[in-house]
């Protein structure tokens, strides 16, 4: 069974429960159970292999970054009622404001943790992304063009009515462990969606 990691960042509970339920409607309504089983987080460092000896000290730089960003506590704007879709890969995102600069930085120390931990792989570590601060509520769902659209607007009535504040808390960073027979080797075209796994290994408070 294929593995990776990723690197999640986790908002205050009632932020969270909110985006919950704005995502249960949203894949209710459009058939897209399969989305429902993924975590609700913002990746940070998404789906990078590590081999075993490295993830201790993984774990440890993580701890770090926790303790160091606790020193701030940074509330992170999320534009309210702000959805949009990636007709590339049919998924819909909640999206935060641009030009934080806490939430950046613990993206890129993070980021930066998973390239030294994956740098033990015989496999490259992949390449870095251009970080988009955002919240899956919609992940590959396979929807037809004007159907995603339809999600996309959809969705945005909901978070509208649930009322999301527009400021939030991080409050865990965690390492999670995925697995997934269907993606083989290639974690990035979303094929991971149709049986992926996963288990919290370690979380710290934010």
């Amino acid at each position: 069974m294929p593995v990776r990691y990723g690197i999640e960042l986790v908002f205050e509970p009632e932020f969270t429960a909110r985006v919950y339920r704005a995502r249960q409607l949203v894949c209710g309504q459009f058939g897209c159970w399969a989305a429902e089983m993924h975590l609700l987080r913002m990746t940070l460092a998404p789906y990078f292999p590590c081999p075993d000896g490295p993830l201790a000290a993984l774990g440890e730089e993580l701890a770090g970054i926790a303790a160091a960003s606790r020193r701030f506590s940074p509330a992170f704007a999320a534009v309210r009622g702000a959805v949009a879709a990636a007709p590339e890969t049919g998924s819909v995102f909640l999206e935060f404001a641009d030009g934080n600069e806490a939430l950046l930085a613990l993206q890129a120390a993070a980021a930066s943790a998973a390239a030294q931990a994956a740098a033990g792989d015989a496999e490259p570590p992949p390449a870095a992304a251009e970080f988009r601060p955002r919240i899956a509520l919609l992940e590959y769902g396979g929807l037809p063009a004007p159907i995603l659209a339809d999600a996309a607007e959809f969705a945005g009535a909901v978070a509208a009515d649930l009322c999301l504040p527009p400021l939030t808390r991080a409050w865990r960073l965690l390492l999670v462990r995925y697995e997934s027979a269907a993606a083989g080797e290639d974690w990035g075209g979303g094929s991971w969606a149709a049986d992926v796994s996963w288990r919290q290994l370690q979380s710290w408070p934010l």
